[in-house]
C-alpha cells in the first residue's frame, strides 16, 4: 500500500493501520494558538458510529471541566455521515472553544478538531469551519485545481 503525507509517501508491506495525528497551526488568524487537528481511530469491534458518538460525548462531558455543548448537528461531507459538535470548556481555568467534525469512515472514525484558546471571534470561527468543511477524501489529482499563485 502507498501512504501519502505532505512531504512524500511510503510503500508499506503487510497490514498497517493509520493512527497518525496531524496538527495544522493557523498562523494567519487573530487568535494565537488556533489550530486544526486530524485524528483517526478504529471503531471498536461491534460498535457502530452512533454508539461511538454517544460514548465520545459522554466522555467529553465527564472529562472536560465546565463543558458546555453549543451545537450538536447531523451533517454529511461528500455523502459521508458526520456529526458536528461545538463546545466550550475550561483548561486549568482558561477558556477553550472547540469544533469537531466526526466522519463515519467505515470501520474507522476520522475526526477534524478545531481548537481556539480563549475567546472565539467570528473571523477565526469562520476560517476554521471553512477549513474543516473543505476536507475531501482521497488523493488530489492535480495541482491545477489551485489556480494561479
Amino acid at each position: 500500500m502507498y501512504y501519502q503525507i505532505q512531504e512524500g509517501y511510503f510503500t508499506l508491506e503487510g497490514e498497517w493501520q493509520d493512527r497518525s495525528v496531524n496538527l495544522l497551526a493557523a498562523m494567519h488568524l487573530p487568535v494565537a494558538g488556533a489550530n486544526l487537528v486530524v485524528t483517526r481511530e478504529a471503531l471498536p469491534p461491534g460498535m457502530g458510529f452512533h454508539e461511538y458518538l454517544t460514548q465520545q460525548k459522554k466522555g467529553l462531558e465527564k472529562e472536560l471541566s465546565g463543558f458546555e455543548l453549543l451545537a450538536d448537528n447531523q451533517e454529511s461531507l461528500e455523502r459521508v455521515p458526520a456529526r458536528f459538535l461545538e463546545f466550550s470548556w475550561k483548561n486549568q481555568g482558561a477558556g477553550m472553544h472547540q469544533m469537531l467534525l466526526v466522519l463515519d469512515n467505515g470501520d474507522q472514525v476520522l475526526t477534524l478538531t478545531a481548537t481556539v484558546p480563549g475567546d472565539l471571534n467570528q473571523e477565526t470561527r469562520d476560517a476554521l469551519l471553512a477549513a474543516m468543511m473543505s476536507f475531501r477524501f482521497g488523493i488530489r489529482q492535480s495541482m491545477e485545481e489551485d489556480g494561479p499563485r
